[in-house]
């Protein structure tokens, strides 16, 4: 039989069973060793794990670190080798390793569901699998990464979390661990590259790397780390930080890690031909101006050390160019600027095809963010082999969705995708401010216009975006497996993943909230005097119910887990609710309490730096989020007590207007073509297209019709999501 499990459902101690039936992460108590299943540990003594020492690097490490995870759960760790006797045994290999090859040769086991694939895994138990070995549990990947990814599944399921590491998790200790006997798979992913982006990256993510490597850069010990998280959400690509950071002139064994651990490659939508703009702009004096029009023959020597640096790693290449330092391109009209793009990426393609023998040997992208396009709108375009990289508005709505003509090019469509931003329209760094009703709504917008080959997410300094982090890598993964209203059971299993049955649905539902708070107002959009008296004690009640819900978690959430209950739900949700408590003070002229409310920010943030997991994570909570008067990171003090408020006394005012509201789903009519989206919006939910890409070009859509008494002339208002001309 075979279970395919629901990736965005892997679940710690799911193990017990090993089947994914349901979308609530169904849980079981864990067996003692029976007669009718595969035991993995018996009396807290693990299998022994077989590898071949040829395999590729990736999967050897990955091995190594399913070693580690064992000995997390049972204080034992498991013997690693070659081959060998064994009663029981963990097998690992790709279709190239002598260990499958003899399974395959003896007919124990069959490569034809592999054969073809991308990055797919079977996970088999089998009796007397090779010589020596009674029965085994075999992981056997179609490539490199499908082998990583089977075996960093088996990880997950015996009770170490993704992040582990990145949010300190607990692991639970167990003495005895088996599954059903079958076979098990997640398929293939829908979306090909599947990967975040380090951005943004200072104040924080820059002192806390100091504080822990002591190096003013990202070397191969921390990314090491990001790129196992990357893998152990099953996704295989990274966009490094570029601020002040050059992720391949810093430490050459950057890339050689990425490389070997299976981790794809790439750089920023302004980073072209594999150069890091640090590399430009710490020898601009050498180099001269980043001007295509005047400087072609250094920039065409720069763009070729690029190419030829990369040219043995699996490298995803951005090509085009923007001006120097993530603006736009030169001082000309956009017919100018077009034809030196034109020009650019005719240069590129030359230097590609004379390193790599074909100007298509390797997968390229081009961004099309903010001016570039008016670009493509205006009839500029690149290749057919070159995926078009569609982008978001910057705060999470996407700006186009696929075409007919574009979904059919070799290259197909990618997305390049905000959770954070440092710009226009306005900052967004601090906490969390996304919700997973908006990301599912938005992703799915993408993907079944046929943007599926590449997305990229801006994530930040990583931290403290973890649960975007993991909704988006497991989506993309398989979006058909999240639906409309099935938001809330998926966080509901992210937060049992972690804190247990016990405190999943509480916590699951101040993540929520807080985030959908967030998102109404983020924390660095506030001013004061933007409420009314109603709306603002409304909202205070709102933040102050989430403020005592977390208190009273804190005294119950196990003593193991407090350190990821600060950094996944009581942090985030407490501090974001002081921000807009801070606010609302202002606009009353409440000086006391701001002063108050700004000590216990700072303190939180304290806590954060210097005593959570032992000072673990000093440095990575000193974003300025108090206080903007404009987009930028203001430049003041961290947490001035007087914030440079207007502090107004007097309130909005009252209309003797009467007012009422109709929410969206308490229609009188809905034609089919209509479904409810739960938690969009202000209220509990919206009413959304079912299908996303039907088009009603005489106007004749599905109707939503609702009754409005009016005693007198009035006006009628209808909110809506934010949206983009997304088929222009």
């Amino acid at each position: 039989m075979k279970h395919y499990l629901k990736p965005f459902l892997s679940l710690a101690l799911l193990l017990a069973t090993f089947t994914a039936q349901a979308i609530d992460h169904p849980k079981a108590t864990l067996p003692v060793v029976s007669a009718d299943r595969f035991t993995l540990v018996e009396d807290g003594r693990p299998n022994p794990i077989f590898v071949s020492s040829g395999e590729n690097t990736a999967i050897l490490r990955a091995a190594n670190n399913l070693v580690e995870d064992f000995e997390r759960v049972t204080g034992v760790k498991p013997a690693m080798s070659e081959n060998g006797k064994a009663e029981r045994a963990i097998i690992i290999g790709s279709l190239d390793s002598p260990l499958v090859k003899e399974m395959i040769l003896n007919g124990k086991f069959s490569d034809e569901e592999l054969k073809g694939c991308i990055e797919k895994y079977l996970i088999r138990t089998i009796s007397n699998p090779v010589e020596g070995v009674d029965e085994a549990l075999v992981i056997v990947g179609s490539d490199r990464r499908g082998t990583v990814y089977g075996i960093y599944e088996i990880s997950e399921q015996i009770g170490v979390s993704p992040w582990y590491d990145w949010a300190d998790v607990p692991v639970a200790r167990q003495q005895n661990l088996s599954i059903a006997r079958g076979t098990y798979t997640a398929g293939e992913p829908a979306v090909r590259y599947r990967g975040i982006f380090l951005n943004d990256e200072a104040p924080c993510l820059t002192g806390w790397v100091k504080h822990t490597y002591g190096t003013d850069y990202g070397d191969h010990r921390f990314y090491e780390r990001v790129f196992e998280l990357i893998l152990r959400l099953r996704g295989n690509f990274l966009w490094p930080a570029m601020w002040s950071w050059a992720f391949y002139a810093d430490d050459p064994i950057n890339s050689k890690t990425a490389d070997e651990m299976g981790i794809i490659m790439g750089t920023s939508h302004h980073e072209p031909m594999a150069r890091n703009h640090q590399e430009w702009a710490r020898k601009r004096g050498e180099y001269g101006a980043w001007d295509y029009g005047t400087n072609k023959k250094v920039l065409d020597r720069f763009f070729r050390e690029g190419i030829e640096r990369a040219k043995d790693t699996e490298d995803l290449i951005t090509i085009g160019m923007r001006g120097d330092g993530d603006v736009a391109m030169g001082k000309g009209d956009d017919a100018e600027n077009m034809k030196t793009l034109g020009n650019v990426i005719k240069g590129q393609r030359k230097i590609i095809k004379d390193i790599y023998g074909r100007a298509d040997a390797v997968p390229q992208l081009w961004a099309i963010f903010t001016e570039v396009q008016r670009y493509y709108d205006a009839g500029f375009t690149v290749p057919d082999d070159v995926t078009l990289l569609l982008c978001d508005n910057n705060w999470g709505y996407i700006r186009r969705k696929g075409r007919d003509f574009e979904r059919k090019r070799k290259g197909g469509l990618g997305l390049y995708y905000h959770i954070d931003m440092n710009g226009g329209p306005w900052n967004d760094r601090w906490v969390n401010t996304t919700t997973v009703p908006k990301l599912r709504e938005q992703l799915n917008l993408a993907y079944k216009s046929g943007i599926d080959r590449i997305w990229i997410i801006n994530v930040g300094d990583l931290k403290p975006k973890e649960m975007p982090i993991d909704f988006i890598m497991r989506y993309a993964w398989n979006p058909d497996a999240i639906q409309p209203g099935d938001e809330q059971a998926w966080l509901e299993g992210f937060t049992r993943n972690i804190f247990g049955e016990e405190f999943a649905k509480e916590t699951a539902d101040i993540i929520a909230k807080y985030s959908k708070y967030n998102l109404w107002r983020k924390p660095e959009v506030q001013v004061p005097g933007i409420y009314n008296y109603e709306e603002m004690l409304h909202l205070n009640n709102q933040w102050q119910a989430i403020l005592v819900r977390c208190e009273n978690l804190k005294e119950k959430i196990p003593a193991d887990a407090q350190d990821a209950f600060y950094q996944l739900v009581y942090y985030p949700a407490v501090a974001s609710a002081g921000v807009a408590m801070i606010y609302n003070a202002a606009t009353m002229g409440d000086r006391e309490t701001i002063e108050a409310l700004m000590e216990k920010d700072q303190r939180l943030s304290d806590y954060y730096n210097k005593v959570l997991a032992g000072g673990k994570w000093d440095g990575m909570m000193l974003d300025n989020h108090i206080g903007y008067t404009q987009w930028s990171i203001p430049e003041t003090n961290r947490n001035p007590m007087d914030l440079r408020f207007r502090v107004r006394h007097e309130l909005n005012a009252k209309s003797d207007t009467k007012e009422y509201s109709i929410p969206a789903d308490e229609c009188k009519r809905n034609d089919e073509g209509w479904i409810f989206l739960p938690n969009l919006g202000r209220g509990k939910g919206c009413m959304g297209a079912a299908d996303v890409m039907k088009e009603y070009p005489n106007g004749d859509g599905p109707v939503l019709e609702y009754e409005v008494e009016l005693t007198e002339e009035g006006h009628v208002a209808i909110g809506i999501l934010p949206t983009q001309d997304i088929m222009p």
